[in-house]
């Protein structure tokens, strides 16, 4: 994908780049870089953060991941982050990078949408997308959600690109090549491994050898891409694969490309009810793109042309998502169980774990995003009286429909509404940009108010939710998260372990069943053992047991070899105390039966 400055939609005449509005891209792009990356090791892993934690350890380590629906979603973020961790290391930050590189990704896709809503839209929602603080706050975690908005978006714009007979630009040529190469590279370093044997030399020389032709071979598909109607087939392809990923991330993918599809029906129906959509004047900044049904199949071509790219955008869904659930065809048993899923999680959707109520999105929306529900409806709004710009109104659709759609579904959880943030935020960039475009004086003072009272509420909601109270319950996203005190219960641990003398091969008995995301901090410990409950001796050099509920316990038991070294807070209602052996412990360490001194 390309941002194209120097063409007018209109005319198609030649025309100076818009240097002010690619500089506010680049700033925006700043700002949402600093809040996803800046102390990303700030706040301790979640409960899921581990297991995810878990899951990729294994996969690290052993090379192997075996998909399981009972066990959270899709197997593409285990796959994104070991690329990461492979290069800087199987540590806290460089996981989270994997997730907070695509959340600055998704504010540049929303610059591909100026075409569409408009030079200021683009920018606003771009803007409202690198602000939210639900966007930023999730980017910098270790969970599947944001890859997920992410595809979401991939697969809106390059479907828009494909529509609009623009050339492959750079950007998809470079993500068309980056899928390619992450598709068969895997599969062809897999079997260098098992031709090279054990020797290093040979080993690094044949995956070389397998990394050249593989890496030459994308080379000339992309080169007949190309060749094809000026690569515009890799817009539908990009569509298909990004479809296909967002399936492999998460089994909510049907709820979100249900709603886009019954959204691009209703636009028609209400097309119908309207006579047509309103005639677009010269001086509409959004005219020129003719997004419709007929569009989308002339752009197919026809014949032969039809029946290749059908075949190849079918093949690709079909491909990555086998390669995905297989483990990399490592795991066969996964692709049928991709099947399962939507079993499972149609019973694990029929609670509601936060007891919030039906309405709980949009408390806690108007809680702390407010800006972006109040702009988005005032959007959707202008869009359906306007009913000049179908994107607009698709945009529309899309962020009413699955906002509906959650509200319905009992199930709730605060990072399930960035898939209907991601539209809001779309459609409150275009109220904002048709009030800056009106006639009407007071329309583009109100814009400039809106926008700017926007930006600041959202800024410093985004500041205190993500740099200061990122641990508090009372703040929405906020669920059930681990308590900065945990990160202290690590460094005692590791503190212990090394007064020990023996560092990392310290042994550590968790006795505690509530010890997630302990799992992951203690990778590097082969002695920490998480048993989840007694057992009848011990002689580990530390042991973590849970405050209050095994208190008794833990005084008959332990008392003559160990001493008190603490408490940590886990999450709300869950403390863990670290007892240490006696030889080892701090002169402060309390004997076990002065625990609640």
């Amino acid at each position: 994908m390309r941002i194209e400055e120097n063409i007018s939609p209109h005319n198609g005449e030649q025309r100076n780049p818009d240097y002010f509005w690619l500089a506010s891209c680049a700033f925006v792009t700043i700002i949402a870089t600093f809040l996803r990356f800046f102390q990303l090791g700030l706040k301790p892993f979640h409960h899921d953060e581990g297991v995810n934690g878990f899951f990729l350890t294994t996969l690290f380590r052993e090379g192997a991941y075996k998909y399981d629906p009972a066990n959270y979603h899709g197997p593409t973020l285990y796959y994104i982050t070991l690329a990461f961790t492979k290069v800087f290391g199987l540590e806290t930050i460089p996981v989270r990078w994997s997730v907070a590189i695509f959340g600055v990704l998704t504010v540049v896709l929303a610059f591909f949408l100026k075409r569409y809503i408009g030079r200021i839209g683009s920018l606003f929602a771009a803007l409202c997308l690198a602000l939210s603080p639900g966007m930023v706050f999730i980017s910098r975690y270790f969970i599947h959600e944001i890859f997920f908005v992410f595809l979401s978006l991939a697969v809106v714009v390059s479907i828009l690109f494909f529509l609009d007979t623009r050339k492959a630009g750079i950007f998809a040529i470079g993500w068309m090549a980056l899928i390619l190469l992450a598709c068969f590279l895997p599969s062809g370093l897999y079997f260098a491994d098992a031709l090279a044997g054990e020797n290093t030399t040979s080993l690094w020389a044949v995956r070389a050898a397998f990394f050249v032709i593989e890496a030459g071979l994308v080379f000339l598909v992309i080169r007949m891409l190309l060749a094809w109607n000026s690569g515009r087939a890799i817009y539908l392809l990009l569509a298909s694969a990004s479809l296909s990923l967002m399936f492999a991330t998460k089994e909510t993918a049907f709820i979100t490309v249900g709603t886009m599809l019954i959204a691009c029906v209703c636009v028609w129906i209400w097309e119908k009810i309207r006579g047509k959509v309103h005639a677009e004047t010269e001086s509409d900044e959004l005219a020129g793109s003719e997004l419709t049904w007929t569009k989308f199949r002339e752009a197919l071509g026809t014949g032969t042309d039809r029946l290749l790219i059908v075949a190849a955008v079918a093949s690709i869904f079909i491909y990555i998502g086998v390669l995905f659930f297989s483990s990399f065809f490592s795991y066969p048993e996964g692709v049928q169980k991709a099947f399962d899923a939507y079993t499972i999680w149609t019973k694990t959707g029929s609670k509601d774990h936060t007891q919030n109520g039906m309405w709980a999105y949009l408390k806690w929306g108007m809680r702390i995003e407010a800006p972006i529900l109040i702009l988005s409806l005032a959007g959707i709004v202008i869009a359906f009286i306007k009913a000049q710009h179908r994107f607009a109104l698709f945009a529309a659709l899309w962020a009413f429909g699955l906002f509906a759609a959650y509200t319905i579904i009992p199930y709730k959880t605060p990072w399930l509404a960035l898939s209907f943030l991601l539209p809001m935020c779309i459609a409150a960039g275009y109220a904002v940009n048709e009030l800056a475009a009106a006639k009407n004086l007071n329309a583009k003072l109100l814009a400039g108010l809106l926008a700017v009272s926007a930006t600041a509420i959202l800024s410093y909601q985004t500041y205190e939710i993500n740099f200061v109270r990122y641990d508090d319950e009372d703040k929405v996203y906020v669920y059930a998260h681990t308590k900065r005190e945990f990160l202290g219960l690590i460094a005692e641990i590791e503190r212990y372990a090394q007064k020990s003398g023996k560092g990392k091969a310290a042994a550590v008995d968790i006795v505690s069943p509530d010890y997630w995301p302990m799992v992951w901090y203690l990778k590097d410990y082969p002695k920490a053992i998480f048993h989840g409950k007694f057992f009848d001796s011990s002689t580990a050099e530390m042991i973590v047991a849970k405050k209050n509920a095994q208190e008794a316990e833990v005084i008959r038991k332990y008392s003559a070899n160990y001493a008190y070294a603490g408490s940590y807070a886990l999450r709300p209602g869950v403390d863990l105390m670290l007892l240490v052996r006696k030889d080892i412990a701090d002169s402060e360490a309390k004997e076990l039966y002065r625990i609640n001194e």
